[in-house]
């Protein structure tokens, strides 16, 4: 097509609920790629590249953009647009983002990109030349993360090399497609590639009726998540009327707001692997990504933590070696109460929302509630990410300090199984 072309690709959600989105492009480019082989390497391996999983199981890495300083980046296989910098990274490396694209999707809203043509990327052992960088509007930030976060790498990284992620020795491995050759013992998945986003079958086994099966986008990005199935899927099976569920705290993604219920199913299947009493995440969007019947769904990191993961996208497969964490229980937050840091350093930990009937509720807590110390330690010291996974364990006992407009406020709580 004469001017630019018109593709449909998928990328996460900005937020701490990071899922897949749809992004609508007028501008890319032709991506060549050269690799610099800095440090010797087993036969076929390209580079070694460190990886931090923080407690929601986002993975980050280092990597930089024309040879700049080390920028923070999101790993994510549902980054179909390969490459994506937030507008105050491409500000401060005096990029110029030019033309008019669209993104939207989790949520029911859309916004404006733009793109950079022809940068380099460069992370520990290779060098990926003539790349192009969708670069969002300045209103869609990274605070979600609770953390500066410069970007995003998904499609550019996972279309060129096998790309074997090991969650517990928090390491990316990358190898020459060409000459991989897998020999463990792991079980390999086929997966198809369709706007640049990898889709595995996953099934739903249901006592007394037909099992629900599926295919589901493969996404790194969902990283709290174990799945998420489309709201197509969840009116047709009818899951909502036959298990206990609750309405959702935290999803929000750059479309908006984001309806979901939470929930467990008896079994999850994927592959020969076999889930039990997986949390499970019920979509009621009406638009957008999860609204979509030309999928299922979205398999998050949750339940791919749980292994060592190869994406082996010329070969359409995905390798899995389970891990420690294969048999560890599927747990949901406990406490019913969603927080966000925000200020320019991220320490100001507010809460954002409380659930219903949740010991927080019970405790008094309130939405705009800041929270200055957990337990005597001061809530700068720890991360979102840290006291959500906390927040995850049953019988425990906290004491929060909570500013209130002037106040300063002392509330005990105890965390019990909302699901």
């Amino acid at each position: 097509m004469s001017g630019g072309f018109d593709v449909r690709v998928l990328y996460p959600f900005l937020c701490r609920a990071a899922f897949a989105f749809i992004v609508l492009l007028s501008h890319a480019g032709e991506q060549h790629f050269v690799t610099f082989a800095q440090t010797p390497q087993p036969p076929g391996r390209v580079a070694s590249i460190p990886i931090e999983v923080d407690g929601e199981n986002d993975i980050f890495l280092k990597a930089r953009i024309n040879h700049s300083a080390p920028l923070t980046f999101l790993l994510d296989s549902g980054a179909g647009s390969g490459l994506v910098l937030y507008f105050k990274a491409a500000q401060a490396l005096n990029l110029n983002p030019q033309g008019k694209g669209k993104g939207g999707g989790a949520g029911e809203g859309t916004f404006e990109t733009k793109s950079v043509k022809g940068v380099s990327l460069q992370l520990p052992g290779v060098e990926m030349n003539n790349q192009t960088c969708v670069v969002f509007p300045p209103e869609k930030t990274s605070l979600g993360f609770g953390r500066v976060v410069d970007g995003v790498i998904g499609y550019t990284l996972f279309s060129r090399y096998v790309v074997e992620l090991d969650y517990r020795a928090k390491v990316v491995n990358l190898y020459e497609p060409k000459t991989y050759q897998y020999t463990g013992t792991g079980e390999s998945v086929p997966i198809r590639i369709m706007s640049n986003v990898p889709f595995a079958r996953l099934k739903i086994p249901i006592v007394g009726r037909k099992p629900i099966e599926g295919e589901f986008i493969v996404d790194l990005g969902a990283a709290r998540f174990t799945a998420i199935l489309n709201t197509p899927l969840v009116a047709s099976s009818k899951l909502l009327t036959t298990q206990k569920t609750m309405k959702d705290l935290g999803a929000e993604g750059v479309g908006g707001e984001v309806k979901l219920f939470v929930g467990r199913l008896p079994q999850l299947q994927l592959a020969h692997f076999t889930f039990t009493d997986p949390v499970v995440h019920f979509a009621q969007d009406k638009k957008g990504v999860f609204a979509s019947d030309d999928f299922s769904g979205v398999i998050g990191g949750e339940l791919l933590r749980r292994f060592k993961v190869i994406f082996d996208y010329s070969r359409k497969r995905m390798i899995m070696e389970a891990n420690e964490s294969l048999t560890e229980p599927f747990e949901y937050d406990m406490v019913g109460i969603r927080l966000r840091a925000e200020s320019e350093d991220f320490k100001t930990v507010k809460v954002r929302r409380v659930g219903e009937n949740s010991p927080a509720a019970e405790a008094g807590l309130r939405e705009g509630d800041v929270i200055s110390a957990i337990n005597g330690r001061p809530a700068t010291e720890l991360s979102i990410s840290e006291t959500n996974k906390m927040f995850r364990q049953e019988g425990k006992e906290y004491l929060l300090e909570i500013i209130r407009g002037v106040e300063k406020i002392q509330i005990k709580l105890k965390s019990r199984k909302l699901i």
